[in-house]
């Protein structure tokens, strides 16, 4: 197989996966001999969508490379996406956890209310945050899980 045919199927791997996909992975979908030709091949990739000027990008996370709509075009096209799997109230949990992390428990509670408690329990336990404990509280903070579902990290400040 030419290099062009292996860019094409990295190129379709990373548009049909609804999460980030690592080397590793895009290696052995392509049939990639390499992790050094595999990583070639995605700067290409990376290459071409922001020479094209597209809607769309490739970027690099921690947990691998996601094909994603560019955030400028996110708001015209963010309702054709799947309906989330968690309510309104647990998603704006979530993103003030995702948001100010590493948080304290107690502030999300003052921030968000009673319920809170029932939406970190319902995100703790669906993977999307972690908590260590803290004296009476707990500090929580977002997963690979989290970064995987939405396809961001705001782990970096």
């Amino acid at each position: 197989m030419d290099r062009l045919e292996k860019e094409k199927i990295l190129e379709a791997a990373l548009f049909m996966s609804q999460k980030p996909l690592n080397i590793e992975e895009l290696k052995q979908i392509a049939l990639i001999d390499s992790r050094i030709e595999t990583k070639s091949l995605i700067e290409e990739l990376i290459h071409f969508y922001d020479n094209r000027k597209s809607s769309l990008e490739i970027v690099e996370l921690p947990i691998g490379y996601q094909m994603r709509v560019k955030e400028k075009y996110e708001d015209y096209v963010s309702h054709l996406a799947t309906d989330s799997m968690f309510s309104k109230g647990v998603m704006k949990t979530l993103a003030l956890v995702a948001y100010k992390q590493p948080i304290e428990q107690a502030l999300v509670v003052k921030y968000r209310n009673n319920k809170a408690y029932d939406h970190l329990k319902i995100l703790f336990e669906n993977g999307f945050i972690k908590k260590e404990s803290k004296g009476r509280t707990f500090v929580l903070s977002t997963t690979t899980k989290f970064i995987e579902y939405f396809g961001k990290d705001f782990n970096k400040k």
